[in-house]
């Protein structure tokens, strides 16, 4: 689950090999090694780094009483000064945060409803919360203006929304499916005209023929 930098020169991702999913961090230009970011009791995985480079967020799997949860690492160059504080905690799963271009906001899928859907709440802070899918909807991701959202809908469709922030509020509209997902994974160029997507590749496989003569021999004594 590697998250990209907003400047692109560092990733930040999860890795289990202390025995649990905790955060790490490294240059992408592979001149030095990982460090870790984050450890803690519960597993990690990041989601989203905030345009500004000061926040990261990713997921927590605390267990079964509050499912999986949005947490927020605030990062500081002195790393005894990055605090992690929770953003959305509740007994509903919530996952896959993805901060908007202009900091403001994050969206979000949750299953409170019954299921997954996508919604938007104001970050940092407290304020009201919008739905952005229509019938289920996991996934989503912003385009670089802020004034559309992505998401793949539970019949496999990859949806649009269109965003429009009024104050301190948010106003979706125009909810509609763009194209058939076959995969899960995606990402939007800055534009919103093209994407990128792993498609599962459907290899033919021509099975071998054995034709096995005079089997019945070896149900019979050698004379």
């Amino acid at each position: 689950n590697p998250v990209w930098s907003p400047d692109g020169n560092q990733i930040v991702f999860s890795s289990s090999r202390k025995g649990k999913n905790d955060l790490y961090i490294k240059s992408s230009s592979g001149a030095a090694s990982e460090k870790s970011l984050l450890e803690s009791d519960d597993g990690k995985i990041p989601s989203d780094w905030s345009s500004d480079g000061k926040f990261l967020a990713y997921t927590v799997n605390a267990g079964p009483k509050t499912q999986t949860d949005i947490w927020i690492l605030s990062l500081n160059s002195d790393s005894e000064k990055q605090k992690a504080t929770p953003f959305l905690q509740t007994e509903f799963y919530e996952d896959e945060a993805r901060f908007s271009p202009d900091g403001r906001w994050i969206a979000y899928s949750s299953n409170e409803s019954g299921q997954d859907e996508v919604f938007i709440r104001p970050f940092p802070g407290s304020g009201g919360k919008w739905q952005v899918s229509t019938a289920g909807g996991f996934s989503p991701s912003w385009r670089r203006d802020g004034r559309e959202i992505y998401y793949i809908s539970s019949d496999r469709k990859l949806m649009k929304a269109d965003i429009t922030v009024k104050g301190s509020t948010v106003e979706v509209s125009s909810v509609q499916p763009l194209f058939e997902m076959r995969g899960e994974n995606y990402d939007i160029m800055a534009d919103g005209k093209r994407f990128i997507l792993n498609v599962p590749v459907e290899t033919q496989f021509t099975s071998p023929l054995t034709l096995i003569v005079n089997w019945d021999a070896e149900f019979h004594p050698v004379r």
